[in-house]
């Protein structure tokens, strides 16, 4: 049987991102999905050497590395550098070994009928964007002393793409409303209710009614996600009779809580093919 191993956000930890990579290996599983936050930071040397290294590190472990787009992901680079490179399913190849899922994307592996949809609002927006412009004022400053020093300043921490706007999200889920078997994304539906949720402005919760109408829409049995750094499941309705269950994953180790940290619940292993069980509501169990 095949599998896929799913993991929470690594926002550009090389060690964690590695050792994904590995565990992908051991799990016997060819595909890693990462549901956001993955570290796509292209504007800047540093995040173009991350991107080197975890691709070297995929080709050596002969796994493909697949991810949708985190509030912290540059989205609108990675089109601008990948658009019109997609594989045979439609992914935007940014390595040999390193794929994108553009934001309601859809493709089938294994028989099974999968869709993403990355994005979320960031809590600290505010701190980010008063970062960028204090960059901006220390590059200004080392001007004017005659320095020649560049500073990539500019939508380095926040980038406006971080959500979908309705308007965006409402013309994407229109093109193909046909159910899915699994629905990824980066933030939580509105309806799941984890134990601890840090992501609970009210800034927050557009973009989750937004995923909200995405599992009504697409009736999946099985949603995964990341974005709150925390591993929980639950149990919504996406019809009259029908369920989904909801599975989020932690990040990497410094994004988390320290007190309650365990690395092996920021990834799960999907078999394929997934398919809604029984009227019980039974679910397949997922390794992690």
């Amino acid at each position: 049987m095949a599998s896929v191993l799913m993991a929470g956000d690594i926002h550009g930890n090389t060690d964690h991102a590695v050792n994904l990579v590995r565990i992908s290996a051991r799990q016997a599983c060819e595909r890693m999905f990462v549901l956001g936050d993955f570290g796509a930071w292209e504007h800047t040397p540093e995040g173009r050497h991350y991107f080197d290294v975890v691709n070297r590190a995929a080709r050596k472990q002969r796994v493909h590395v697949y991810f949708l787009d985190g509030n912290h992901d540059k989205s609108s680079l990675i089109h601008e550098l990948y658009d019109g490179d997609a594989d045979d399913d439609g992914f935007l190849v940014c390595r040999s070994n390193i794929r994108y899922a553009p934001r309601g994307h859809r493709w089938v592996w294994e028989g099974t009928r999968f869709a993403a949809f990355g994005g979320a609002y960031s809590v600290d927006k505010s701190w980010r964007l008063a970062t960028e412009a204090q960059k901006k004022r220390n590059v200004e400053r080392r001007r004017l002393f005659g320095s020649s020093r560049r500073a990539d300043a500019a939508e380095s921490l926040w980038f406006p793409e971080e959500e979908m706007t309705d308007e965006e999200f409402g013309a994407v889920l229109a093109a193909d409303t046909s159910p899915v078997d699994v629905l990824l994304a980066h933030d939580k539906p509105r309806d799941a209710a984890p134990d601890w949720n840090r992501k609970d402005l009210p800034e927050c919760l557009p973009n989750q009614d937004r995923i909200q109408r995405a599992v009504n829409a697409l009736r999946p049995g099985l949603m995964l996600h990341g974005h709150l750094h925390y591993r929980y499941t639950d149990m919504i309705r996406c019809g009259p009779d029908e369920w989904t269950q909801v599975d989020g994953l932690g990040g990497d180790p410094e994004a988390s809580r320290p007190q309650d940290y365990d690395r092996d619940q920021s990834w799960l292993v999907l078999p394929l093919p997934y398919r809604r069980t029984s009227v019980d509501r039974e679910q397949p169990e997922l390794a992690s």
